[in-house]
């Protein structure tokens, strides 16, 4: 049993002890409770906290931490009475909106849970926890520049989170503001220093910049942190075969390759670089071993447009032109269809991106009944025009009128 078993399974048995002799006191179940949330345990939690609801039914903090421990074990039905129950008792609790959100997040319900947030956001605009959970949900929806207005703020009241710095350096990778992203990370293994996912993208963050010798100190560091993690070993072999200075370097990024590969056989990243390194030096036996790993990577991502092509192009120098001639076929109907969704997708977006135009869609949208549309577009004319108070009244409008037609619905 290793150290961390052994002190789990002693303060364990400390709480057991210490329960039996009080069984029926309050303070004595919520600390069992806090001890097993801490650790992660929300199973054991859930019990204590029932018993701690029972023996003090008016005190709201046992419902809201029952929510939370019934939502991570994915009880939502459990969940959702104890937040319900909470409410009842204090509905000026910001932690309740928190526990909510992240229930709906915990759900899939991403509309439930935006809604919730953002308007528990404008009902508690200093609130951290309820900042927090809306950046991470802004982030799995994909929508990093609002994720960034969101967590912002909550940084400023609270600098030393390595948490909200990591999730805005994600932030800024989204957008494109890789520098900015760096200085968050940065930060973040400061306050963290074992956090390994900070030290990766700290130097894949220092790779997409060419930053190529930056970038080795931290994939060293996450690697040391997290020895079985394969994309660390990718990345670190990329920070050697994309710098030529030394000729050594290219045997040092086939080692990586190979290490990320022994653990990850399906690493995408590590196939494409390995196939591209060995196509580089170019010898028959680095063809014939690049034509391999282009052809697992096909296997893996049929659809890689890059990977037909470099895989037409190592089988011409290999001398196999009917080979080579179907996979360039494959290349051009996928670099086709690519095009013609590009070209889809600038057509879709040929309007200008002011906060007047996103203010007139707005309007129309609300006035046509589609709220959530009209949310969208007033956060936008928001974006656009910070102090625009039209868009921020616009919005608590189209959220509240969303919420009552989506409430009038399941009635």
């Amino acid at each position: 049993m290793g150290a961390p078993a052994a002190n789990y399974a002693a303060a364990k048995t400390e709480i057991d002890a210490t329960l039996k002799a009080q069984p029926k006191s309050f303070e004595l179940r919520m600390q069992a409770a806090e001890f097993y949330m801490k650790v992660g345990d929300y199973g054991s939690a859930i019990p204590h906290l029932q018993i701690a609801t029972a023996i003090s039914p008016k005190a709201v903090l046992p419902w809201i931490a029952l929510g939370d421990a019934a939502a991570l074990m994915h009880k939502f039905d459990l969940a959702s009475r104890a937040y319900t129950r909470a409410t009842a008792l204090d509905s000026h609790n910001p932690q309740i909106v928190r526990g909510r959100g992240q229930m709906f997040i915990l759900q899939r319900k991403w509309k439930d849970a935006g809604l919730t947030l953002e308007q528990g956001l404008a009902r508690f605009p200093k609130d951290v926890e309820i900042r927090t959970v809306l950046g991470n949900l802004y982030l799995i929806l994909n929508k990093p520049r609002m994720a960034a207005q969101v967590l912002e703020p909550a940084l400023q009241q609270q600098p030393d989170r390595a948490d909200l710095h990591y999730m805005l350096g994600e932030a800024y990778e989204r957008d494109l503001h890789i520098e900015a992203a760096i200085n968050e990370m940065r930060a973040t293994v400061r306050l963290d220093p074992g956090n390994h996912e900070a030290w990766g993208r700290l130097g894949l963050y220092e790779n997409n910049l060419t930053r190529y010798k930056e970038a080795r100190e931290p994939l060293q560091r996450a690697i040391a942190l997290a020895p079985e993690e394969a994309h660390y070993y990718w990345a670190l072999g990329d920070s050697y075969l994309l710098e030529n200075t030394d000729p050594a370097n290219f045997d040092r990024a086939v080692e990586f390759y190979r290490k990320a590969l022994s653990l990850n056989g399906s690493n995408e990243k590590a196939l494409y670089s390995f196939g591209m390194a060995l196509t580089r030096r170019g010898r028959v036996d680095d063809l014939k071993e690049a034509a391999s790993l282009f052809e697992r990577l096909i296997r893996l991502k049929p659809t890689d447009m890059n990977a037909h092509y470099k895989l037409a192009e190592t089988y011409r120098r290999l001398g196999k032109k009917e080979a080579a001639a179907m996979e360039q076929k494959r290349f051009e109907v996928l670099f086709s269809k690519g095009r013609n969704q590009t070209r889809n997708l600038y057509a879709s977006v040929a309007f200008k991106d002011t906060a007047a135009v996103h203010m007139r869609l707005a309007r129309s949208a609300f006035a046509s009944k589609d709220y959530s549309l009209a949310a969208t577009e007033f956060r936008l004319a928001s974006v656009r025009a910070p102090a625009l108070k039209e868009a921020q009244r616009g919005l608590q409008q189209a959220l509240a009128a969303k919420h009552a037609s989506e409430d009038g619905g399941t009635r």
